[in-house]
């Protein structure tokens, strides 16, 4: 059920990357993060008041800072992309934010078969093709600090996932609230202090379905986050962390049918890696 549940939160991931792409080619990127975040704040809300066992005043400040982490990590990681080039920076991100808690992992106890390892390395590599753009040429310079910021980036997304370990299946998934709440109230009350125009921007009418797009990217980005708490509680922060970081597979496939992208061979040959990758964590 772990391994489902992990490739699930790697698709709801991945989807609110791709809506998140689609809405910040309209609006700024602090705008759609503030509001997507506003949106899963009010969604998740309602869940935890729904479905969670108790509220843990631990658990609740335990999501503030993964709020904080997940915040900067997002930050450095759009600052990377927008400076390039992306076919670096969005897989180093990516394994470097299953790396971190697979070595917490490790040193806390978790142990794993060969055949499990087989399957981790292999979707590190799984990671990086689908992440590489259909045309490999790119006259963007890869220097030491984009290099740095995305190893960072991932860092800070390897923190929230740690956290989020760290907090009780019963409280679930309030941390997301906490999360959420940090992130939704600094974001929006600095537009509203400073950028307001870039608010009205939004729902002004040739914005056409962007409020859409963000709503999108608001649920499924949250979303990934209940998952992901629901799935640590079934099983080991590694392979929850590994299998949450192939979103990248998610996001090409979403490319290739909503908007008719087509995929490399080198990302094809992502798609079976991470395919063959989840197999061997499953039989491992």
């Amino acid at each position: 059920m772990a391994i489902v549940l992990g490739l699930l939160t790697a698709a709801f991931f991945g989807a609110g990357d791709f809506f998140g792409g689609l809405s910040a080619k309209r609006v700024s990127v602090i705008v759609v993060i503030a509001l997507s975040h506003f949106i899963g704040l009010v969604s998740v809300t309602i869940v935890a008041l729904s479905v969670a066992d108790e509220f843990l005043t631990r658990d609740f400040l335990i999501g503030i800072l993964a709020g904080i982490a997940g915040g900067v990590g997002v930050g450095l990681l759009y600052r990377g992309l927008a400076r390039g080039p992306m076919a670096v920076v969005a897989p180093l991100t990516a394994i470097t934010s299953a790396a971190v808690p697979a070595v917490w992992g490790v040193l806390n106890g978790e142990t794993f078969s060969v055949v499990a390892w087989i399957g981790i390395v292999l979707a590190g590599l799984a990671i990086v093709l689908t992440s590489l753009p259909a045309s490999q040429g790119s006259s963007v310079p890869i220097g030491a600090r984009v290099i740095a910021e995305s190893l960072l980036a991932g860092t800070f997304f390897g923190v929230l996932f740690i956290l989020f370990d760290t907090t009780s299946a019963s409280s679930a998934p309030w941390p997301v609230v906490g999360a959420r709440l940090i992130t939704a109230t600094l974001l929006l009350g600095w537009l509203l202090l400073a950028r307001r125009n870039d608010l009205r921007s939004v729902f002004s009418g040739g914005s056409g379905n962007i409020v859409g797009l963000i709503a999108l990217t608001g649920l499924f980005d949250t979303g990934s986050n209940v998952l992901f708490l629901i799935t640590t509680s079934l099983g080991d922060l590694t392979i929850a962390a590994v299998l949450s970081s192939l979103y990248p597979v998610s996001t090409v496939i979403l490319a290739r049918f909503v908007l008719d992208e087509r995929m490399s061979r080198v990302q094809f040959g992502g798609l079976v890696a991470a395919i063959t990758a989840t197999a061997l964590i499953a039989l491992g």
